[in-house]
C-alpha cells in the first residue's frame, strides 16, 4: 500500500535511483565464456568502464522502502570525475534534488523542508558498508566494479556462459567476521560485463546486492538496462529502474539549499 515518503525514505529512495543510470538502446552482440586466467577476467572487466563527458539520463523508479512503496521520476546528470546532479520529482513537482562531488554530498527536500549537507558517509551508511568514494560511487551508478579488485584475492570459474569471481577469503570471513571485509561474489557475462555484485557483512548479516541486466548499445558504449537494488538489513529496501531516455549532453544542474530549511540527521 502506498504511503506518504518522510526525508529518510526520500533520499534513500533518491540516492538507490542513481545506482546504475543508463538507459540504452540497440540490443549488444553475445559471445561464449572461455576459460582464461582469473588476472584476464579481471583485466577485461576493469576495462568496461565507458568514456564520456557528459551524461543525462530520465527514468522512473519504482522502490519498496520500509514498506513503503513509491513511485516517482527522476533526471540525473553525470559529469565525469566531478559530479553526480539528481533531481527527484512526483506528478510532475520537484520533490528533492542531490549534488555529489569528490567533496561530499548535498541534498534538499521540499515536503518539510529539510536538507543534509555531509561526506560519503551517507552513502556507506545507506549500504552497510564502508568504502565507497566518489569515484567507486560513480563506478556503482554505470555498472562497473565498484571494489578495489585485485586478481590475487579472487578465484574464478565458468557457471553457464557467465564468469563467477568468488573472494578467496569468504569461508574465513563467514568463520571470523572482521571489521571492514565482506563476503564477495560477482557475476559478469561472457563479455566481462558485470551483472549481480553481492557483498555480506557476516557480523551484522547485512546482504547488499546489486543486479544490472539487459546490457545493451548505445553508439560506441554499453549501458545496463534494469537495475535492481536490494539491501538487507534488519528490513529489506528494494529498487527497480525503468529509463526512458539518455543523452551524452550537457544539462543544466541548478543547485542551492532554499532559505530557512532545517538541516535533518539522517543518520542518527
Amino acid at each position: 500500500m502506498s504511503k506518504p515518503m518522510n526525508f529518510k525514505y526520500l533520499f534513500l529512495t533518491a540516492f538507490l535511483f542513481v545506482i546504475a543510470s543508463c538507459s540504452t538502446q540497440k540490443g549488444a552482440t553475445g559471445t561464449s565464456a572461455e576459460e582464461m586466467k582469473t588476472s584476464a577476467i579481471v583485466k577485461n572487466a576493469l576495462a568496461q568502464k565507458p568514456r564520456f563527458v557528459h551524461l543525462s539520463i530520465n527514468s522512473r523508479i519504482n522502490a519498496d522502502i520500509d514498506n513503503t512503496s513509491v513511485g516517482l521520476n527522476g533526471k540525473i546528470y553525470i559529469r565525469d570525475g566531478q559530479k553526480i546532479w539528481v533531481n527527484v520529482s512526483k506528478f510532475g513537482i520537484s520533490a528533492a534534488r542531490a549534488l555529489i562531488t569528490p567533496d561530499g554530498f548535498k541534498a534538499y527536500e521540499k515536503l518539510e523542508r529539510t536538507y543534509i549537507d555531509g561526506d560519503f558517509s551517507y552513502f556507506n551508511n545507506l549500504l552497510k558498508v564502508d568504502f565507497i568514494d566518489y569515484e567507486k560511487l560513480q563506478n556503482l551508478l554505470l555498472g562497473q566494479i565498484f571494489v578495489d579488485m585485485k586478481a590475487s584475492e579472487f578465484n574464478s570459474e565458468i557457471q553457464g556462459n557467465n564468469y563467477v569471481l568468488t573472494y578467496k577469503e569468504n569461508d574465513r570471513i563467514e568463520r571470523s567476521p572482521q571489521e571492514g571485509k565482506y563476503v564477495q561474489i560477482y557475476t559478469l557475462d561472457s563479455n566481462f560485463r558485470l551483472m549481480n555484485a553481492y557483498l555480506k557483512d557476516p557480523a551484522s548479516q547485512m546482504e547488499l546486492e546489486i543486479s544490472y541486466g539487459g546490457w545493451q548499445k548505445v553508439g560506441t558504449q554499453f549501458f545496463p538496462k534494469n537495475v535492481k537494488v536490494l539491501v538487507k538489513d534488519k528490513k529489506t529496501q528494494q529498487v527497480e529502474l525503468e529509463y526512458n531516455n539518455f543523452t551524452f549532453e550537457e544539462s543544466q544542474t541548478p543547485f542551492e539549499i532554499p532559505s530557512g530549511y532545517k538541516p535533518n540527521k539522517l543518520l542518527k
